[in-house]
């Protein structure tokens, strides 16, 4: 896997290379500096122009999404498999040392290049499922994915599928400064429906705060409302699945996503949503 660490200013939506040459956001995201590998992996059993006959292509790992079963993902059974329930994953342990935002550290948009043949698998939860890095962009999850809105914690293995899908995950350490988690909370509610907002413990302390999209990671010390704007409208709506119904697992949902455009999100981060927020910024 190939990673693109960029540094983004926060007066502008450009970018600083190492060699010191800036480009547009936009430029960046379409930019592919090596050529894509050949995926040889177990979702793709038979290389490309082989003789061979292909096996059959069986999406998922055979475990269809949304189909709630408790004998494998009802949203609701055997939920400790993912997450114990531990406060450490949500709570501050530390609340007189909230993190401070720092506008002269940049932004990092990380990038990775997923194969275009990749099927992520989905598990039964009677497996667990490991990730080496703690936040992914793409990868194996659960079938049954989270409800579109706020939670005081959702494991990694639900909100991956929402990626899947093109939605938009904010994460925040909860030691994160919480005037600034508000106010992203805010653009990525006023942006789009398709969203899922929880705490992460494994953010940085210099970046506590994230954005991910299927591939795609933007990690931030303090909020630049363009940023955040073009990174949502540039990478929203990009995950393999177009689809935009609603998630089966609410554990822990505390506030539901609200229709901003419409279902489809067909318009992202439509200014009469964002002009109301602009006391916050």
């Amino acid at each position: 896997m190939i990673s693109l660490l960029l540094i983004i200013t926060l007066c502008s939506s450009t970018a600083i290379a190492e060699d010191g040459s800036s480009f547009s956001l936009t430029d960046l995201l379409n930019r592919r500096t090596t050529p894509e590998p050949k995926w040889t992996g177990k979702y793709f059993p038979t290389p490309p122009m082989t003789q061979s006959t292909p096996a059959p292509f069986v999406q998922h790992g055979g475990v269809p999404m949304g189909a709630l079963n408790p004998n494998c993902d009802d949203g609701k059974t055997n939920l400790s498999v993912d997450w114990n329930s531990s406060p450490w994953d949500y709570t501050c342990l530390f609340p007189s040392k909230l993190i401070i935002p720092d506008i002269n550290i940049q932004p990092i948009l990380d990038i990775e290049n997923v194969p275009k043949e990749y099927s992520a698998v989905h598990y039964c939860m009677n497996e667990t499922i490991v990730y080496q890095n703690p936040v992914p962009t793409f990868g194996p999850h659960r079938p049954a994915w989270p409800r579109y809105g706020e939670y005081s914690f959702v494991p990694v293995q639900r909100w991956l599928h929402t990626l899947e899908h093109g939605g938009v995950v904010m994460l925040y350490h909860p030691c994160a400064h919480p005037l600034e988690v508000e106010r992203l909370k805010r653009i990525v509610r006023a942006c789009l429906f398709r969203h899922v907002i929880t705490p992460n413990a494994h953010l940085k302390a210099d970046r506590p705060l994230a954005l991910l999209t299927w591939g795609n990671r933007l990690t931030m010390s303090a909020i630049n409302v363009d940023v955040v704007k073009d990174f949502i409208k540039q990478n929203a709506l990009h995950g393999p699945e177009k689809i935009s119904r609603d998630g089966q697992y609410d554990a822990g949902l505390i506030r539901e996503a609200k229709i901003v455009s419409d279902t489809e999100d067909t318009d992202l981060c439509p200014p009469p949503s964002l002009k109301e927020l602009s006391f916050y910024w």
